[in-house]
């Protein structure tokens, strides 16, 4: 019996060395979400059309206004840009009143104290009724200055009303990257007098999560042993 029971106890005993290890390895996750009060930097990459070809033309830091991407309250709309839209430009717009370049609007936060870690980005898709042409997603970028700003690792999930997003990307410990995560919304520069009709997206940050809460009722159960 006495054999049972130290078999018991070294059984649990492991359990818990495991998980506490595991827990520890977490503790280098870093989790980000749709926070209003984070400094949020806007970008737009500016492209042909993907039936004129798609080449990159450039790109240029933008105000979030802008882009646009605006907070009300928690909640973060992103709309079709409309700020580089003028009927008298054929660089703009085509004959017919179309926007004639595509936008990437990237809204996003950039931290180098994530380099070494694992980001773990997360909200909640309210709406997403973007029209064919246009789409939002979420990611998780790494960028290297040392190679042209080139992207070294990344992370993409789609928004889908209704219901949560998240994703997550393990940083190299590499001194000098740039970690970035936020939204990037592609489609036409659009006539601001119909832009209503294209949709949009509205996020905001998650649920609190029950399986983190569970996580550590587990570890502390294995520091009360």
């Amino acid at each position: 019996m006495q054999s049972r029971w130290r078999n018991v106890a070294l059984v649990s005993m492991t359990l818990c060395a495991l998980l506490g290890g595991a827990v520890q390895g977490l503790a280098e996750t870093v989790n980000v979400t749709v926070n209003p009060g984070n400094p949020w930097i806007g970008y737009m990459n500016v492209f042909e059309l993907p039936a004129n070809g798609g080449a990159y033309l450039w790109g240029s830091s933008w105000g979030t206004d802008a882009l646009p991407a605006v907070f009300t309250g928690a909640n973060l709309k992103l709309s079709p840009n409309t700020n580089c839209y003028n009927a008298t430009d054929p660089y703009w717009v085509q004959p017919n009143g179309d926007g004639n370049k595509q936008m990437e609007a990237n809204y996003y936060v950039e931290d180098t104290s994530l380099v070494g870690k694992t980001v773990a980005f997360g909200g909640q898709t309210l709406v997403n009724n973007f029209v064919a042409g246009y789409a939002s997603q979420a990611f998780i970028k790494v960028l290297d200055p040392a190679s042209g700003w080139a992207v070294v690792a990344s992370a993409y999930a789609p928004l889908v009303g209704g219901q949560p997003f998240s994703l997550s990307l393990d940083v190299a410990n590499t001194p000098g990257l740039v970690p970035q995560y936020g939204f990037m919304t592609t489609g036409p520069d659009a006539n601001p007098a119909t832009v209503g009709a294209l949709g949009f997206a509205l996020l905001t940050a998650p649920e609190p999560s029950s399986l983190a809460l569970l996580g550590l009722g587990v570890l502390a159960l294995c520091r009360r042993r």
